[in-house]
């Protein structure tokens, strides 16, 4: 017998044992695939983002299905329709506390040294969300959140007046807002409107985001990253990265070449200075938690407070346009409480109505619409079988249209969060998941909450908000942009009339 027979034969039967002894899974049902790509390039529907269309799938396969993503090797993944499935997986079980594994997760979070997709079993990842979770609290809440918002909320009112009674887009103006108050709560600093270094970070993470939700070839086929040359949209996407890292590596080499612990006036000095008291307790935990942590978490906060604050925002004043009576009631509520002076956060508790909106406004379209985790070990899971490294995604999308749960989920209804017995918000329904769940919950969710708070009522109470024609939401076939991972509103214009 030839060489080559020999050599066809050994690997026959390599096949068929690896096939043989393969683990089988009792894996939940799911739309077919193909071979090779899986169910990779079934879900791009025009008009209908990616969270809708899983719950198209739900009704065919149950709440919890099973799909496969990539190519040449398709992962399993695992999509949860429904609270009890994603409380049961998240809050309950520790199995599904990982992040999934990508080549642009990696390359962003610079091999997990973020905090969004760093590992729980991580003592340096826990030390680093301990210290931020603190820090956020410290330099994002009470006094010190009211005057950063009222700075930006003077420099956005100066924009907002130079276009009275013009329709406009005031996504821009919100970016600069919150720009304003995360760059100055991180770095002491905030920018003018027409500022390069402001209009360059807006225009590459407005990029950015676009490209990471239509997805980067190296995800989809993970053999490309090890290639000699990247494509066009993967080197557009590493430069644009960079410039904004670079943006964030300068500004936190100027605050350690300026450090003085008796002058803590930011959270890059904080986070310093809490990294040096740390070295007097653990000294190796202290040198593993180095300078590109500390980037890595600067990057987190802007990013993570950029979007949702912003997207936030822009919900709430399309939706002030599209219900006139509801934006009334919140005028009433702000000229009975606050008057004609500054909101803070204090005023939150006294204003039931505009804190109802807020809730609703996240609810109904959550700015993070898909929670991505990965399983560590072989887990079960509603029955079903949850392989080691599968991606299991909850659709908080679902969950927040679940008609189960909401009565006309479909409907603006911000009195659902106001208890008809006494007047006051709601307690927090499970069901609601805009700002995740479990361990890995954003840290910054009462940061966020505030921040967009004192921005909605300062601009509501000077400004009112108006769709510009009667036939302006008619000719929207939709309010959603076509997102995979974002739940944003498609590029809207409103009429600015100042209040008297």
């Amino acid at each position: 017998m030839d060489v080559i027979t020999l050599t066809l034969i050994a690997c026959l039967l390599a096949i068929v044992y690896l096939f043989l002894s393969r683990k089988r899974y009792n894996l939940p049902p799911g739309p077919k695939g193909y071979p090779f790509v899986g169910n990779t390039f079934e879900f791009k529907k025009e008009g209908r983002p990616l969270y809708k269309h899983f719950i198209e799938l739900a009704k065919e396969h149950g709440d919890i299905f099973n799909f496969r993503l990539g190519i040449g090797r398709p992962e399993n993944v695992i999509v949860l329709n429904n609270i009890d499935l994603v409380t049961n997986a998240f809050v309950q079980s520790s199995a599904f506390d990982y992040r999934p594994s990508s080549w642009s997760f990696e390359y962003f979070a610079d091999g997990g040294r973020d905090i969004v997709l760093g590992k729980p079993d991580d003592p340096v990842w826990r030390i680093q969300r301990k210290i931020t979770t603190t820090g956020l609290r410290n330099f994002l809440s009470g006094s010190r959140l009211d005057s950063k918002v009222q700075a930006s909320v003077e420099k956005g009112v100066a924009e907002f007046d130079k276009v009275i009674g013009k329709p406009v887009q005031i996504k821009p103006i919100l970016n600069l807002m919150i720009y304003n108050v995360i760059c100055d709560m991180l770095f002491n600093l905030q920018f003018d409107f027409d500022d390069k270094d402001f209009k360059n970070l807006y225009t590459y993470l407005a990029e950015m985001d676009e490209m990471f939700s239509d997805g980067l070839l190296e995800d989809a086929l993970p053999l490309v990253q090890y290639l000699p040359f990247k494509t066009s949209s993967t080197r557009r996407f590493i430069e644009m990265f960079e410039h904004v890292m670079t943006f964030f590596e300068t500004q936190f080499r100027e605050h350690v070449n300026k450090y003085d612990p008796d002058n803590i006036g930011d959270l890059i000095d904080y986070l310093i200075n809490a990294r040096e008291h740390l070295r007097e307790e653990d000294a190796e935990l202290a040198e593993k938690f180095s300078d590109r942590h500390l980037v890595q978490t600067i990057n987190d906060i802007f990013i993570a407070g950029v979007d949702t604050s912003t997207h936030s925002l822009n919900w709430l004043f399309y939706f002030m346009a599209k219900y006139p009576e509801i934006q009334d009631r919140v005028h009433k509520e702000i000229d009975e409480v606050i008057g004609n002076r500054q909101p803070t956060i204090n005023d939150k508790s006294n204003m039931i109505y505009c804190e109802a909106v807020m809730l609703e406004t996240m609810r109904i379209c959550p700015v993070g619409p898909i929670l991505l985790r990965a399983a560590s070990v072989d887990a079960k899971l509603d029955g079903y079988d949850i392989p080691k490294g599968s991606q299991v995604w909850a659709n908080v999308y679902a969950c927040h249209h679940d008609s189960r749960l909401w009565d006309d989920p479909e409907d603006f209804q911000p009195e659902r969060f106001i208890d008809e017995d006494d007047g006051k918000i709601v307690a927090r329904p499970k069901s609601w998941l805009t700002f995740g769940a479990g361990k890995r919950a954003c840290i910054g969710e009462n940061s966020a909450k505030h921040q967009v708070f004192v921005f909605f009522v300062s601009l509501m109470q000077r400004f009112t908000f108006s769709i510009p024609d009667e036939n302006y939401l008619k000719r929207r076939q939709t309010e959603l942009d076509d997102n995979g991972f974002l739940c944003m509103a498609k590029q809207y214009e409103v009429i600015i009339s100042a209040r008297s």
